[in-house]
Formats: C-alpha cells, sequence, structure tokens
C-alpha cells in the first residue's frame, strides 16, 4: 500500500479494562482494515462480498471456537460501514468421521451462529466444504488440480479469524492452523496433514487465493497441554489484527511466550513463503499472565508420530473433547478411548502425574509408530504411502545460466569417477570431502532407438529405487516438445534402510535439472540446490543413455556425487575414524542401491511395476475412515452377541413337554451350543486363511530370490 503495514494489539489492563467490542474496533482500525476495504470496495462497500471464517474446530466446546460474539460484533461493524453482503464461512480441522452430522454448518450452528447478530444485522451461513470450483493452483503446487469453495473464491475480501489457543503438535494454534479449516474437503487430516504436508497447503492457499485480513480472538483464550483441543479457558483480554497470517501468528506466539518458529507449521510457512517485511507492530508484546504452554516432551512426542499413519490419526480424533449431549457418536471404543484421553490431558496441567502418564502413553504410541514405519522402510515398503509435496522452491529464482553450468560443474567430478578402479561389482567410488563419489554402469539387451523412445531420460530420478513421490516443474522444451530443463523435488526412502532405525529422515531433494539429446547419446545432468528437510548437502550427477553394439543394446551410466546427514547417533559413532568398518557398510549400500536402480530401467523398459509404496487416490477416504476403534467396536459387539446368545442356549431346554410328562425333541429344535462362536469363526476365517496364503507366497518369493529368511 506503499507504506509500512500495521500489526496491531489491542489489550484491556488493570488500568486501562476495556470490554470485547472496544478491543475489536481499536484493533481493526489501528490495523488498517477499513482502508483496505474502501481500497477494494472502489466506492461501492455494498457490492463487495466480504467473507468471515471463524474457527470452529470445536465438538460442543465453545471455549475452543472463536466467540459468537466477537463475530457478531464484526458483522455490526461491517454493516455500519456500509459492507451489507457478509457471509460467514464455517471451518473446522478435526476429523469427523466418527460423530453424525457434524458438518461446519451444524457445527457452528451449535456454537451460536444464527444468520443474525443481536443487533438484527443478517449474514449468510455458508459450508465452504460444498458448491467447489477448480482453482489454478501451478504445477509447482502441492495443491495443483485442488478446488475451493466458491464463496471463498468469489469473495472480495476474505476475514480469517482464529482462537487463541495451544496445540499439542504445533505448539500453538493460529492463523495458519485456521486455513487448514478453510479448505474443502471434509477429512481435513487426511487430505492437509497426512496425504501433504500442511505447511505446504498453506503456503499454496496464500499464494493462490489468501485471506485479506487476519484477527486473534483472544479475550478469553484456550491454554494448556492441548488448548485446541481440550478447552481451558483463561481470560487474556486481546485482539490481535493484522493483514499478514504469519506476522498475527508472530505475534501471538510471542505473547504465549515461545519462539514463533518452533512450530513446523509457521516455520514451514515461513521457509516457503518468506518472512514479511515492512512491518510496524502497534501494541503491548508483555507474555499473558499465568499462560501455560505445552510441555516440550509431550509436543516432541506427538511429533514423532506419522502423520500419514493411524497412529496419528487416532490421537488427533481422540484428543477432542466432545460434548455427548451435542453430537452422537457412532465409534463407542473411540468415545471410551477419547473420555480418557482427553480426562489426562484436563488434569495434565496441574497434576504431575496425569502429565507424565499421558507423555508416556504419547511416547510408546509414538515409538511404536516409529519402529513400525522404519520396519517398513526395509521389508513392507509396499505399505508405504507416496508422497504429495510442493516444489518447495522458487522457479523463478533461477535463470537459464543456472542450467547450463550444470555440465562444467559434473566434468571434473565424473573424470575422476571414470579414473578410478572398478570394484568386484563393476563399481567405482571413493570418499572426497566427506561425500562420495560414486560410478556404475550397465549394458542391457534392448534396442538403443526402442530403448530411448519407451524409456524417458527426463525422468531418469523417478527411476531410481525407493523413490517415494515428488514434484517436477518443466522450464523449457525444444522444438520437437522435449524437456531441455527442469526443476525437480525428489523424495527417497531413508538410506540405507536400515537408518530409519536410528531416526534417519527420508532423503528430500530438489535439484535443477538439463537434458541433452544427441545423435549418439542422451544425457540429464542435476544439480542440488536445496533439502528442505537437511537430509543431504549435496546429491548431484548424471544418467546417460549410449548405444552398445551397433546399436543393438543400450549402455546406462550412472555417475554421482553425495554427501547425506547421518543420524545423530551414527555422527555420535564418527564412522570415518572407523574405515575398516565404514567402507564395508557403504560399499554394499551403493551395491544395493545402484543394482536395484539398474533393474528399474531395465523394468520400465519391460513395462514391469517396480515402484514402492502406495499411490493416493480418491478411495482413500474409505481408508481414512477406517480406524483400529471402529475395528474393536465391531468385535466387542459380535462377542457380546456370541456370549449372549450361547448363555441363552444354556438356560433354555429345546422341545416341549408332552401330557406324559417327558420332553419331546424334534431333530429342528435343536442347535450347536456355540452357534455364535461359531459364526465368529466363520467370519474370521477369510482374513487368517488370507494371511497364511500371502505369508507362503512372500515366503516362496523370497527363497525364489535368494533372500535370507
Amino acid at each position: 500500500m506503499g507504506a509500512s503495514a500495521v500489526a496491531a494489539v489491542a489489550r484491556s489492563t488493570r488500568a486501562r479494562p476495556l470490554p470485547p467490542p472496544r478491543l475489536l474496533a481499536d484493533a481493526v482500525d489501528r490495523a488498517g482494515l477499513w482502508g483496505r476495504l474502501a481500497e477494494r470496495a472502489a466506492g461501492r462497500p455494498g457490492e463487495l462480498a466480504v467473507l468471515l471464517t471463524p474457527g470452529a474446530s470445536s465438538y460442543g466446546d465453545k471455549s475452543t471456537a472463536v466467540s459468537v460474539e466477537m463475530v457478531d460484533q464484526l458483522v455490526d461493524l461491517l454493516y455500519g460501514h456500509g459492507y451489507h453482503n457478509i457471509a460467514v464461512g464455517g471451518t473446522r480441522c478435526g476429523p469427523d468421521v466418527w460423530l453424525e452430522e457434524s458438518g461446519p454448518i451444524d457445527a457452528c450452528r451449535r456454537l451460536g451462529y444464527h444468520g443474525r447478530t443481536q443487533r438484527g444485522v443478517d449474514y449468510r451461513l455458508v459450508d465452504l466444504t460444498e458448491d467447489v470450483a477448480p482453482v489454478a493452483f501451478p504445477a509447482s503446487s502441492v495443491l495443483h488440480g485442488s478446488d475451493m469453495s466458491r464463496s471463498w473464491l468469489e469473495a472480495g475480501f476474505r476475514i480469517n479469524i482464529a482462537k487463541n489457543c495451544t496445540h499439542p503438535e504445533f505448539g500453538y494454534a493460529l492463523c495458519l492452523a485456521n486455513l487448514l479449516g478453510a479448505l474443502p474437503q471434509p477429512d481435513k487430516h487426511h487430505h492437509y496433514r497426512a496425504r501433504r504436508d500442511g505447511a505446504d497447503v498453506v503456503a499454496a492457499l496464500l499464494a493462490a487465493c489468501p485471506p485479506d485480513f487476519h484477527i486473534i480472538d483472544a479475550v478469553v483464550s484456550s491454554h494448556g497441554c492441548a488448548g485446541a483441543y481440550v478447552g481451558r479457558p483463561l481470560e487474556t483480554g486481546t485482539v490481535i489484527a493484522a493483514p499478514d497470517a504469519i506476522v498475527a501468528d508472530l505475534i501471538g506466539a510471542l505473547l504465549m511466550g515461545v519462539d514463533p518458529l518452533s512450530s513446523p507449521l509457521t516455520s514451514g510457512v515461513v521457509r516457503l513463503c518468506g518472512m514479511p517485511t515492512d512491518y510496524e507492530v502497534d501494541g503491548d508484546l508483555t507474555p499473558y499472565p499465568g499462560w501455560r504452554n505445552p510441555p516440550r516432551s509431550l509436543v516432541e512426542a506427538v511429533r514423532r508420530l506419522h502423520p500419514d499413519g493411524r497412529v496419528h490419526r487416532l490421537f488427533s480424533i481422540a484428543s477432542w473433547q466432545v460434548d455427548p449431549a451435542q453430537v452422537a457418536v457412532t465409534d463407542t471404543a473411540l468415545a471410551r478411548l477419547s473420555r480418557g484421553l482427553t480426562t489426562l490431558i484436563r488434569h495434565a496441567d496441574e497434576n504431575p502425574a496425569a502429565l507424565a502418564a499421558l507423555c508416556a502413553a504419547v511416547g510408546a504410541a509414538s515409538t511404536t509408530s516409529v519402529m513400525v514405519q522404519a520396519w517398513r522402510n526395509g521389508y513392507a515398503k509396499d505399505k508405504i504411502r507416496r508422497r504429495e509435496v510442493s516444489l518447495a522452491v522458487d522457479p523463478r529464482s533461477y535463470p537459464d545460466s543456472a542450467f547450463d553450468r550444470i555440465a562444467d560443474f559434473l566434468r571434473p567430478m565424473e573424470g575422476i569417477i571414470d579414473a578410478l578402479p572398478a570394484d568386484a561389482w563393476q563399481m567405482r567410488w571413493r570418499h572426497v570431502d566427506d561425500g562420495i563419489l560414486f560410478g556404475c554402469e550397465r549394458t542391457i539387451n534392448a534396442p538403443y532407438a526402442q530403448f530411448i523412445r519407451r524409456v524417458d531420460i527426463a525422468h531418469s530420478i523417478s527411476y531410481m529405487t525407493d523413490y517415494l513421490g515428488g514434484r517436477v516443474h518443466v522450464v523449457s522444451r525444444d522444438d520437437e516438445g522435449r524437456v531441455t530443463r527442469q526443476i525437480e523435488r525428489n523424495i527417497y526412502l531413508a538410506q540405507p534402510n536400515y537408518m530409519a532405525f536410528y531416526g534417519g529422515p527420508p532423503i528430500d531433494v530438489c535439484k535443477l535439472e538439463t537434458i541433452v539429446y544427441g545423435d549418439r547419446s542422451q544425457r540429464i545432468s542435476w544439480r542440488t540446490v536445496r533439502s528442505p528437510n537437511r537430509s543431504a548437502a549435496y546429491d548431484d550427477g548424471s544418467v546417460t543413455y549410449l548405444p552398445a553394439d551397433h546399436g543393438r543394446r543400450t549402455r546406462i551410466v550412472i555417475r554421482v556425487r553425495q554427501r547425506f546427514t547421518l543420524p545423530l547417533t551414527w555422527q555420535v559413532l564418527r564412522p570415518e575414524t572407523r574405515p575398516a568398518v565404514r567402507d564395508p557398510l557403504v560399499q554394499d549400500s551403493y551395491r544395493r542401491f545402484f543394482t536395484r536402480t539398474l533393474d528399474n530401467f531395465e523394468a520400465e523398459y519391460e513395462g514391469r511395476p517396480y515402484r514402492v509404496g502406495r499411490p493416493w487416490s480418491e478411495q482413500d477416504d474409505d481408508w481414512a475412515s477406517e480406524l483400529p476403534t471402529q475395528q474393536l467396536t465391531v468385535a466387542a459387539q459380535l462377542a457380546r452377541g456370541a456370549v449372549r446368545e450361547a448363555l441363552d442356549s444354556t438356560t433354555g431346554r429345546p422341545g416341549e413337554l408332552g401330557p406324559d410328562g417327558f420332553w419331546h425333541v424334534r431333530p429342528h429344535d435343536t442347535r450347536p451350543r456355540f452357534q455364535p462362536l461359531e459364526e465368529l469363526r466363520e467370519t474370521l476365517r477369510p482374513a487368517l486363511s488370507g494371511f497364511r496364503q500371502g505369508l507362503w507366497e512372500a515366503v516362496s518369493r523370497d527363497r525364489r530370490l535368494g533372500r535370507p529368511l
């Protein structure tokens, strides 16, 4: 707007007590709301569609949702300034698969939204999960191909209103977290936490169709171990207003007395969008007196739960405090778990024993989750979900010259690799600068002309073994439409796979790539420009296709320069000081990885499947809604029915008493004494037989491949 924007903090103090309406009016006025609205309205305020998205992610617990009174006051203020086209969209971050009639509109009505303020001003109540339309999210965005509500897209001015509360995973949940609830998919956890990274999702929304103004309702906040889930009210007498969500969250975190970038959601969005500049803070940032943040041990335990796993989902659902008088529960086992977990959360801030029990329970669950994920890394890769991510870099930051220099950068390194002696597997490698120079090649029985048609050189990175997914942004093509420059983000399983047992993260790297198509060769070269999770210092290299035997066969040559970050345990062991142990491990891991990679090139040529992991699909909604507690509920119902019928069969006599004093029993009067148990056994028989068959097939396959059992 040509001047520094203002983030306003309006606070009620003993020396200057202010009622909530005054706090709201003061905050939005100082933060420049009316000027921004007037600029957007262009002299016609009555025609400007204004959308409010207050956080309503609560199950009947008003202390974890934005105050209805504050929304009414804001609607009255807007109406008083001439803005009469006002809608309130329900935002909700909690997964609702275990509740009946728990859509955003129902949640808003339970909280007190009825479409009219106390002063008689009418507004529309809209469901942001319905009536969606496609959005032109760029190909580099994690939301590419996704939709948004028409109410959101057609709004002329959007105001995001968040509740001031703590969060057991993020540390705090404010404006950025509330934006997850504004997205259209009803199951937020599945689509925007498990399938995609939450920070990527919020950054994509801010880049494509962001809110125009942000307010944090901190008049009465919710603090403690999990203030967003289990309400623990604390009067903080504050309203925060800012035109930028990141700035609003930074101020909110400072008032809580925590490092604003300690939240993975906030730090991830800042990493992708950058820190806002030219902002002035107008107000007092003294932390709230009596405020309690989640203990670090609990936050770390929750963060270790894999978002794409059912344990994380189960914790996210069961931690919400539910009022059984207002919502109908469909999963009784989950309801009991929720009562126990929320009871611990409610008492953990005051009772050390409750806090210890809560941290122990979540810690045990997170350790189990980590071990299961690590085991899948090496032994059940088909159970791992592939990743949907953003590009994580700005394509505009890299001119064509940055791509054209890659080949010159790699040439000296490739010369060294070619001069190294080959080992018993015809692979060349050497430690250089705490990294690895490595080269290998294979000649396959595939005509060169057919091979280059079937195996696209531009997709070489995705042919690597243990590739979990990524994002590709094409920068340029040649006259024939072939890719010549592209930026790619790649994610692989932890390498070697056993590093996952020591806390090794997936390999996550962003690369600039250039492809050259010659008459007698094709070559892709890449250079790492970023590692979002810091798993790699660099991962550079090239793949070259060459004709062999006068084109009757194809030669594949791979050369790489890599340096990955070791888990802390291995850093303490300092393997570089023990080359007799380190070198065989390095040689074995590289031999396994690139042997399988070359196998993948052949599989791609032959049309055989080779990718690890399971892709996401539209049918995953059914999978996401299945929880262990639902299966336990069904099993308990079957067991109760079986016991009841078994007891009934033992107490009653078959047949009838005749006039001669004898019981007369016909064949159809008798039934098996434990018929319900037999029915339960027959129900479980397909699963047990399928498990035995699958185990036998796996053992047979390992024997054929010569793997140790």
